[in-house]
């Protein structure tokens, strides 16, 4: 399994200056040629202490194991936020 490309990313302005909120759809390479496009919600919580919290919400349903989709999307998110 491999994180293609995220595409239709949107940053959204929150009024909590710590917290951002991103939404898009992700593409995976699944299973040999099998791909899979999969819409989701995202906020990074940026604690006291400068670590990001990232939490991933999936809106569409994957035939697929969630933890290791949810962790490429996570540090792919994550890397996102840093840079701005």
């Amino acid at each position: 399994m491999e994180l293609l490309a995220i595409e239709k990313l949107k940053k959204k302005d929150t009024l909590i200056y710590y917290r951002n909120h991103y939404e898009g759809t992700a593409v995976f390479s699944l299973i040999a040629d099998r791909k899979a496009s999969i819409r989701f919600n995202s906020t990074v919580e940026i604690k006291p202490t400068g670590e990001r919290d990232v939490t991933v919400e999936l809106l569409d349903s994957i035939d697929y194991p969630l933890l290791p989709i949810l962790k490429l999307l996570k540090n792919k998110i994550s890397s996102i936020d840093k840079k701005g």
